[in-house]
């Protein structure tokens, strides 16, 4: 047995219905040659370059295990034509890989986890020591006179 897994990319403007529905066209169409190990969304995050004029992508991770290897071409040609994919890769795996659970992040879920997290690190203390403040010569008059009586003598 052959274990692969497909990272893919996904348009970052649909919602989580939208995903998850082609998330299961992409599971009937692998389910047609092989077995299903894992699928699993990791979310937004932001792409080494711009895609289609898209800056974000949704990451999507897929892992399977099969025998027939000629059928991996049709696959990749699914992927190809599928219009929501931006980028895809197929990789094979050396040993099975291990079953994570994930489920879809929502963006304001996020965004209170980080807000929170900012929040918690932010402890300032109420009162901070001052500095103490080095005294300057106010009147010009004095400050001439000793530094002309330092260079008399």
């Amino acid at each position: 047995m052959r274990y692969y897994e497909t990272l893919y990319i996904l348009n970052p403007d649909y919602e989580k219905e939208r995903v998850e529905s082609i998330m299961k066209d992409v599971d009937e169409q692998v389910s047609k040659f092989s077995q299903v190990i894992a699928h699993s969304v990791w979310g937004k995050k932001r792409l080494a370059y711009p895609i289609d004029k898209h800056k974000y992508g949704t990451y999507v991770l897929f892992q399977f295990e099969t025998e027939d290897q000629t059928a991996l071409g049709d696959f990749d040609s699914f992927m190809k034509l599928n219009n929501s994919v931006l980028r895809f890769q197929n990789v094979r795996l050396d040993a099975k890989p291990e079953v994570i659970e994930n489920d879809f992040l929502d963006e304001s879920t996020e965004r209170i986890e980080q807000e929170f997290q900012v929040k918690n690190m932010r402890e300032i203390p109420e009162e901070t020591p001052k500095a103490p403040v080095e005294e300057k010569f106010e009147d010009t008059d004095e400050a001439s006179e000793t530094a002309e009586e330092e260079t008399s003598v």
